[in-house]
This record gives C-alpha cells, sequence and structure tokens, in this order.
C-alpha cells in the first residue's frame, strides 16, 4: 500500500508489544482512543508456493491468505508451485490468480510445502516436524538435518 505503518485492532494489551518494536501504541487522531500501529514490512524477497502455475507464469495461492500481501510488498518474488499446467490459469473458488506481472521466477517444486501441509495436495508430517523442531535447537543437530534433508535432495 506505501504506508509507514497501519493500524491493527487485537493487539493492545498483548505481548506483542513488549517483544516487536514495529508494533507502537499512539493515539488515534479521530477519537483520541488507544491504537496499536504496525510498522510495513518491506521485504527484498518473497518466496511463496501455489497449487498450480501456468505457461504464461501466472500462479494460484489459497484464497484465504494474506500471500497476496506479501507478494505485492517485496520487489523479488519467487514462487514455487505443486503443478505446472499449460493454462491460461483463472481465479477459483479457493484459490486466488497472482498474475506473472508480479513474480520474478516461478519453479515447479512438487510437494514444496513440505514438511508442512498443502491445502487439496498433501496434510503436514508430524514426524518430519517434530525431527525439524527438535534439530533446530543444537546447532550440530541443525547442520545434520540440512544436510539429510535439504541439501542433499535430488529433487
Amino acid at each position: 500500500m506505501g504506508a509507514p505503518f497501519l493500524p491493527v485492532r487485537g493487539i493492545l494489551g498483548s505481548v506483542y508489544l513488549e517483544v516487536n518494536p514495529r508494533f507502537q501504541v499512539i493515539p488515534d487522531p479521530v477519537s483520541g482512543e488507544n491504537l496499536v500501529v504496525v510498522q510495513a514490512l518491506t521485504p527484498d524477497v518473497t518466496l511463496v508456493h501455489g497449487s498450480q502455475g501456468d505457461d504464461a507464469g501466472n500462479i494460484l495461492i489459497p484464497r484465504v491468505s494474506d500471500w497476496a500481501l506479501a507478494i505485492r510488498a517485496a520487489s523479488t518474488v519467487i514462487a514455487t508451485v505443486e503443478e505446472r499446467v499449460p493454462g491460461p490459469l483463472t481465479d477459483q473458488p479457493g484459490w486466488r490468480l497472482i498474475p506473472a506481472l508480479h513474480l520474478t521466477a516461478l519453479v515447479h517444486q512438487p510437494r514444496g510445502a513440505w514438511p508442512t501441509e498443502f491445502p487439496g495436495y498433501y496434510g503436514p508430517d508430524a514426524e518430519q516436524i517434530a525431527l525439524y523442531l527438535k534439530s533446530a535447537k543444537d546447532p550440530a543437530a541443525w547442520a545434520a538435518y540440512l544436510e539429510k534433508w535439504v541439501l542433499n535432495q535430488k529433487d
């Protein structure tokens, strides 16, 4: 949106105000009540995973998500997709079309959201998520996890 911050509801009185300096309390200039404002995120790169990508570079993402906002916020957007289709893709009831002009790169990467779930394709892999969380607590275990499950995969 180009705004430096936006007001949000539901954060006032939460621990977020203690742990995140991007959240500030200010008086509403109209009513005078306290509001929380959140500094805009301006990522260099957004990574997003979609269900389908077509030959023109358009993708479909879950309709119920904030991913479209993240895509518009970044200067570079890399999308991975479960399926590559000839297209043309169009909006669908559960999926939102993101036109190619918003993307920098499109990669066909089945199971690209694994070990988490991807709606309509696969559920979460609870065993792998538990291993991920356990490994992340120790630098050596984390390095071994990355070596085995990320860096040395064939696809």
